[in-house]
């Protein structure tokens, strides 16, 4: 049993490197410690393949059973701390697709699953035609499907071409899903299941409705989660401030955020639909500039009590955290200043931010302590 395991792994490995070599990568395989793009701890991966300045590092399992995925999701977060870099799990029981893992994104977008459950929806309104009630219930699965994959990539949990079981269960583990949602997911897979393969399913109008209920719920808190992730620094500084004016506001109050919400989409919208030179001054006169920000602003005030209280919650945690990363930030910002003053030829810099950079002319122009105000700066914002 063991050889055939170490055999069964062995082919996968050489069989991946061949294919990766094929689309251009440098491949090592069980790569030694001084080939590895950086320091990984006492981790050992079964593959790197670096391209064009970017590179994957990858793990190779037998069975999905072997996997702890605990530890895989905290060596895929160490490994995206490298720009350009991505940690993969590729396992014997992954889904196939038409791309090597890593080297496309197949997966749609968020609006696009919002709009294939729009899609289901509609057909589940019409219940009274039996055949669209069922097409609606497999589009409506392939939705879910699709936001659980998905979700797993934006959370760095690399199980995303797990077969769907395997990928339900990890994600309930680790508190993606919970308990209820879990135990739905699972017998709407056996229904999903008996539909697909041809049987004959009588769907329950319950069934069906809690069902369109979950993947409703999951898309709107995934979709927002995911949005604001992509904040730049200051977008999230405003929509910071207009949450906690949001989330404390009295109902009229609240109703009177959420019109005018309501009347920057539509203006939006409208400009979309009328494209002039014009518009863009007008936006930015009307302060609705920013459609990202007020997209997602959007969204959480449709959020029903119950989610937003969740939503406040997590929103808590990712706040701290990315205020966190931006002192990191900040102070190796500082740091880096600081190596800058001490050379004594001033020598050309990449890879440094736009602050940096214009700081650096700051220094050739001959100012004495060109750091001091940075450091300012630190203490204002820091305390």
């Amino acid at each position: 049993m063991i050889n055939n395991t170490k055999t069964l792994y062995d082919e996968k490995l050489k069989s991946l490197a061949q294919k990766y070599e094929s689309q251009g990568f440098r491949v090592f395989s069980e790569p030694k410690t001084d080939e590895l793009p950086f320091d990984l701890g006492n981790y050992q991966p079964d593959m790197i393949a670096i391209k064009d300045g970017s590179g994957l590092v990858i793990e190779v399992k037998t069975s999905i059973s072997r996997v702890s995925v605990d530890r895989l999701q905290a060596l895929a977060e160490e490994v995206s701390k490298h720009p350009g870099w991505r940690f993969l799990l590729v396992t014997l029981e992954n889904i196939e697709a038409k791309s090597l893992p890593g080297t496309s994104e197949q997966l749609p977008s968020w609006q696009d699953l919002a709009d294939r459950f729009h899609e289901a929806h509609r057909l589940i309104e019409n219940d009274e035609i039996e055949q669209a009630f069922k097409a609606a219930f497999l589009l409506l699965w392939s939705t879910f499907e699709g936001a659980l994959r998905k979700r797993a990539v934006d959370v760095l949990i690399p199980i995303e071409r797990f077969p769907v079981i395997g990928l339900l269960r990890h994600l309930y583990s680790l508190g993606e899903l919970s308990i209820s949602q879990f135990d739905l997911a699972q017998a709407c897979f056996e229904v999903r299941n008996r539909l697909a393969h041809g049987y004959i399913e009588n769907l329950t109008l319950p069934v069906v409705y809690n069902f369109d209920n979950l993947v409703r719920e999951l898309l709107a808190e995934w979709k927002v989660k995911f949005d604001i992730s992509q904040l730049s620094s200051e977008n999230l500084a405003a929509f910071r401030a207009w949450f906690a004016e949001f989330d404390a506001a009295a109902w009229d109050k609240r109703q009177e955020l959420i019109q005018n919400l309501f009347n920057h989409k539509s203006l939006l919208l409208a400009l979309e639909l009328n494209r002039d030179l014009r518009n863009d001054k007008l936006k930015k006169e009307l302060n609705v500039n920013d459609e990202q920000l007020i997209n997602v602003e959007w969204d959480v005030s449709l959020l029903s009590p119950e989610d937003l209280a969740a939503f406040r919650a997590w929103f808590t945690e990712f706040d701290a955290a990315a205020w966190d990363k931006q002192i990191e930030k900040d102070v190796a910002q500082q740091e880096t200043l600081s190596s800058i003053t001490d050379s004594p030829t001033l020598e050309p810099l990449t890879g440094l931010d736009s602050w940096t950079q214009s700081l650096i002319g700051v220094i050739e122009l001959g100012e004495e302590n060109p750091t001091e105000n940075y450091v300012d700066y630190l203490e204002e914002k820091y305390g």
